[in-house]
């Protein structure tokens, strides 16, 4: 995960004790200059933007920080700031759209309501919707790998691979697989896919974004994941993603991760053939 904040040295130490592990912190020194938010969200690698709105450095550049927020709609923002009136009245005017949370300092920000505050954040609502779906399979699979699944929807990014799901759950891929099957999913590339899924249709809805730049966001080649997501949902095109409804994504998303593949007959007299192993990068 990719952070932004825009903090005072308190605040920014606090969060990267929180996240630790967890997120990679970059710190900005101003709303639009060369080191600043605009520049980091120009780069189109930032799930969640962190900032004290009553930071020095953010006076008199309210609305310019709000227009800039603006633009990037589906980047979740939290108001990190202390209980005074000045913090509490510049939170108030960055409140008023997108998805946004306030988080007072010294009262609610311990490291691990921090940690999780983040996670709830960067998983947009239509991911949380897909979870909600799965909350029986999720049940029964160990908390581990529950915490890791939730990492993977609220930071697609993230996982490249089914070995970096299996290495945020602490357990071998092997494992992985067979943990999961047993509760009734079909692989968990599917699970891989379907965050990208989710994450583009967002940023598909939201943004407007073309392909290339989705794919640049989720750290994916555009054929790939044009590819992913037609096989995912059997699309023609990567375009039919954007003319589905919610109510047909999710639907379409949680037949694909329960289908079951039948196994071919068992050819006994033909020569078995010798197949490579897959490689660790689920790009195919």
């Amino acid at each position: 995960m990719i952070v932004v904040a825009l903090l005072p040295d308190l605040l920014l130490g606090r969060i990267r004790t929180a996240l630790a592990g967890h997120a990679s912190i970059v710190a900005a020194d101003s709303v639009d200059e060369t080191e600043g938010i605009s520049h980091a969200l120009q780069r189109g690698d930032v799930d969640l933007i962190v900032l004290d709105p009553s930071d020095r450095r953010l006076e008199l550049r309210t609305h310019t920080l709000a227009a800039l927020l603006s633009q990037y709609v589906a980047i979740p923002v939290v108001l990190y700031t202390s209980l005074t009136t000045t913090g509490i009245a510049r939170a108030a005017e960055l409140l008023r759209e997108g998805t946004r949370q306030l988080l007072i300092a010294g009262v609610e920000d311990q490291p691990g309501a921090t940690r999780a505050l983040t996670i709830r954040m960067t998983m947009d609502a239509l991911a949380r919707r897909f979870l909600r779906s799965l909350e029986p399979q999720l049940a029964k699979l160990p908390a581990s790998v529950v915490r890791a699944i939730h990492a993977l929807f609220a930071s697609p990014r993230r996982f490249r691979s089914v070995e970096d799901i299996a290495l945020a759950s602490a357990v071998t891929r092997r494992h992985l697989e067979r943990v999961t099957r047993r509760v009734g999913f079909a692989s968990c590339r599917d699970l891989l896919i379907i965050a990208r899924t989710l994450a583009a249709f967002r940023l598909l809805q939201h943004e407007h974004r073309p392909l290339g730049q989705i794919a640049a966001r989720l750290g994916a080649q555009p054929r790939v994941l044009g590819r992913q997501v037609r096989t995912l949902l059997g699309v023609a095109s990567t375009l039919d993603l954007a003319a589905l409804t919610e109510d047909q994504l999710v639907d379409a998303c949680t037949r694909a991760l329960s289908r079951r593949t039948t196994k071919p007959p068992h050819r006994t007299s033909a020569r078995t053939r010798r197949t490579r192993s897959a490689p660790l990068y689920d790009e195919r």
